[in-house]
């Protein structure tokens, strides 16, 4: 792990061909890589956004304590366990707290539910699987894979490389992702609330709340000072910088990512960040089904009353993460311009370069998340450094400024935009319908 809090790879120790299994360096789109393994499945669908899918679903799980435990609907913990139940695998990989000192998450291997329900929930946190990799290796056992779309991706692809990671891991669950975050995003939140770096201890990003939109979720802190541990819980709301749009802490390598929903994985679980479900603290996800295995379980969890899931069309998954398609398609190729006029190396991407069409505004908005990222990371170095958080919204405050102001610009003519589409389709179906009145 580098000083800004981000995990570098150790070329030298590579056991595989880096440009074979990297996300990035690997020519491989998401796209091939799911054809190969999706596109002889019978019944098997294709979006342009969400790539292959057999089905689509918004809900959660309606037995056990699944729901209350996760941070949304609770499926993802769900649907792993059903893994164990069924003896389909002997152990799942995914992020769990570290039993080390200097991180607070990283990748481990659950073998029982019990075990499998303490690593439940979303960890905003940077992570690395080469050790676990090296356990998977020793043993015999058939395992379930975790994680984001770029580490499904590279997961996939050492699959493709490694006939021993092959033959163990036959299940991959995939987590929609707004880009990741370095330590020092989990570092930013706990010191604006009196607890310094080196005191924090334990982190829950998603603490869930009785009442309200699902949106408003909140943040548990645990540090140490003097010896003696504090505790504090608030609405992520009252955080500084906590604002996805804004994009503190994120890796550079995030902002050529064309993959928002994890198109290589098995099964996708996101929030049901929807008018019609947004509102229901509890939670609920999203869910894209490609594997006939995982179907089967799906259609017995439904039929036993265990899930309670809508069947939604394609697009209402797309709608859910209407911001990160945005960033990811429209905006990436307006970044992928950007890189060439630098002169800048950048990975192969299913995007094309292209700046016209694109809102002016948005434009700047893209530009400003970069400088913001960038800035993040070098501001809150000069902080430490200083010993003073202040120091660290000093610097960050002049973007800060100007992006909100472009962004308030942009929302607003984006919902006015909204409100004259479905103000002309009421228009239509009105005179759809008095015109079948006619006949």
């Amino acid at each position: 792990m580098n000083a800004r809090g981000m995990y570098e790879p150790d070329f030298a120790s590579s056991e595989s061909e880096i440009n074979n299994v990297c996300p990035f360096f690997s020519d491989r789109s998401e796209t091939e890589i799911a054809k190969t393994i999706f596109a002889a499945t019978k019944g098997i669908r294709e979006n342009e956004f969400i790539g292959f899918y057999l089905s689509t679903y918004a809900g959660y799980v309606a037995e056990d304590s699944f729901r209350e435990g996760g941070s949304s609907g609770g499926f993802g913990t769900w649907v792993l366990s059903r893994f164990l139940s069924e003896n389909l695998v002997d152990g799942v990989i995914h992020v769990k707290p570290s039993s080390g000192k200097g991180v607070l998450f990283e990748y481990g291997i659950s073998n029982s539910i019990e075990d499998l329900k303490k690593g439940a929930k979303s960890r905003y946190y940077p992570v690395e699987f080469s050790g676990v990799l090296r356990e998977v290796r020793k043993s015999q056992k058939k395992y379930a894979f975790v994680g984001v779309p770029c580490f499904v991706k590279a997961a996939r692809l050492l699959c493709e490389n490694d006939d021993e990671i092959a033959d163990r891991i036959l299940f991959f669950v995939g987590l929609v992702c707004g880009h990741l975050k370095s330590k020092r995003f989990a570092d930013m939140l706990a010191w604006q609330k009196g607890i310094k770096p080196d005191e924090l201890r334990a982190i829950d990003f998603r603490q869930k709340f009785s009442s309200g939109p699902a949106s408003n979720y909140g943040i548990e802190i645990r540090g140490e000072k003097d010896r003696k541990a504090e505790i504090l819980a608030e609405r992520a709301s009252s955080f500084y910088g906590y604002n996805w749009g804004y994009g503190f802490f994120k890796p550079r390598a995030c902002d050529f990512c064309d993959d928002v929903v994890s198109e290589t994985a098995d099964v996708s679980i996101g929030d049901a960040w929807l008018p019609e479900y947004v509102d229901d603290s509890k939670g609920t996800n999203v869910v894209v089904v490609r594997n006939p295995v995982i179907q089967e379980l799906v259609d017995s969890g439904i039929k036993s009353g265990a899930l309670r899931l809508d069947s939604i069309p394609p697009e209402k998954i797309i709608e859910s993460q209407e911001g990160g398609f945005r960033h990811r398609r429209d905006l990436l190729a307006y970044r992928l311009v950007l890189a060439e006029e630098q002169g800048e190396w950048y990975p192969r991407k299913r995007v094309e370069p292209k700046k016209d069409g694109i809102d002016e505004r948005y434009k700047k908005i893209t530009v400003l998340r970069m400088q913001l990222a960038e800035k993040s990371h070098s501001a809150f170095e000069k902080a430490l450094k200083a010993d003073d958080f202040e120091v660290f919204k000093t610097e960050m405050k002049p973007l800060l400024l100007e992006y909100d102001r472009l962004y308030r610009k942009s929302f607003a003519s984006r919902v006015l935009s909204k409100a004259k589409r479905v103000l002309k389709k009421r228009k239509i179906r009105k005179i759809r319908d008095r015109l079948h009145f006619l006949v």
